[in-house]
């Protein structure tokens, strides 16, 4: 006998992996699977979610990010199971689930694929999940087990300390897959091997690399270099920027924003949650929005941006003074 399955996808921003392979499952035995997207993003502002389940019999959500753990209140007679990076790092599928096919069909307007070739990192920088969820670097699937699409987007994390990369990437360009790892690759890693072949992928958008630790700035500097005789396009390399209230403003954060903006590069300023509790939140959500909308920032200086993004003359006025460093308690 057939039972009713709700999904509920918290605040995922692509489709949930984890939730198309319980969708599989439960199909395959010949449950009936709805999915509720409730959209939540990262930024701690929104109300929370009412949903009645006795219509159900069981119901999974899944949650990415931790601020939105709570956001959801379920009444009612269902079973319920909770998972997701947000919730637990140590939380799986059981493996009758784990190792199904995804099941697209139920995020209908998508026409990408996504998927890990491998998982783990061998970094372990203070503020990322990935080693103590995934651990080392090791392969997952493989391109044919990925690619359902005539584009596809890769989630691994660090896939250049992948000893077989370039056999991947080589594997890719035979096939001619259209692609893009949107995750970030380790800049740290390149050499002219696999940048050359990084060049010569059927390439989406921007590739993604990080600048997290001004520590760094020598050798992202030269590989940028290396990377750029490969591919010499302006724009064409994005940067993720993480950034948290301990770090000094100018010196670091702004530094490293010039920076991007000096190198014809991409930022993508990631924001620790504890930003929107900072004296300066509202700098850090004024920089944000010029930093992650390219278009504007190729075009216009940040005092430009702020003049046009507010009438608020005293919020132009505050941003534009910590932009200059005039206006500024040390934070280091």
């Amino acid at each position: 006998m057939s039972i009713k399955i709700l999904l509920v996808d918290m605040d995922s921003k692509i489709p949930n992996l984890a939730l198309m392979k319980i969708s599989s499952y439960h199909k395959s035995i010949g449950d009936n699977v709805e999915i509720r997207c409730l959209n939540y993003d990262y930024y701690p502002h929104k109300k929370n979610c009412v949903i009645y389940t006795d219509e159900y019999s069981i119901v999974y959500v899944s949650t990415i990010f931790k601020n939105n753990v709570n956001r959801v209140k379920l009444f009612g007679s269902a079973q319920v199971f909770f998972g997701g990076v947000g919730q637990s790092l140590v939380t799986n599928l059981p493996p009758k689930m784990e190792f199904q096919q995804l099941d697209y069909s139920i995020y209908p307007d998508n026409n990408i694929s996504y998927g890990f070739l491998t998982r783990g990192c061998i970094r372990n920088c203070y503020f990322c999940v990935v080693p103590r969820k995934e651990g080392m670097i090791h392969r997952d699937c493989s391109v044919d087990d990925v690619v359902k699409h005539k584009k596809v987007k890769f989630l691994d994390n660090n896939i250049l300390a992948f000893n077989g990369h370039k056999e991947i990437f080589e594997e890719l360009i035979e096939k001619k897959i259209k692609c893009q790892f949107n995750q970030g690759l380790d800049i740290r890693l390149l050499n002219e091997t696999n940048a050359k072949l990084l060049s010569k992928l059927s390439y989406c958008g921007e590739y993604f690399f990080a600048f997290d630790n001004l520590k760094d700035e020598i050798i992202i500097k030269d590989k940028l270099e290396l990377f750029k005789k490969y591919v010499p396009k302006d724009w064409k390399v994005k940067m993720f920027l993480y950034c948290n209230p301990n770090m000094n403003i100018y010196n670091n954060v702004i530094y490293r924003v010039k920076w991007c903006k000096n190198n014809k590069v991409l930022p993508y300023l990631m924001r620790d949650q504890s930003c929107w509790e900072s004296e300066h939140s509202n700098f850090y959500i004024d920089l944000c929005a010029w930093c992650n909308q390219p278009s504007l920032f190729k075009k216009m200086t940040f005092e430009e941006f702020i003049k046009k993004r507010t009438k608020n003359i005293q919020r132009q006025e505050e941003s534009i003074a910590i932009w200059k460093n005039k206006q500024i308690d040390e934070l280091q």
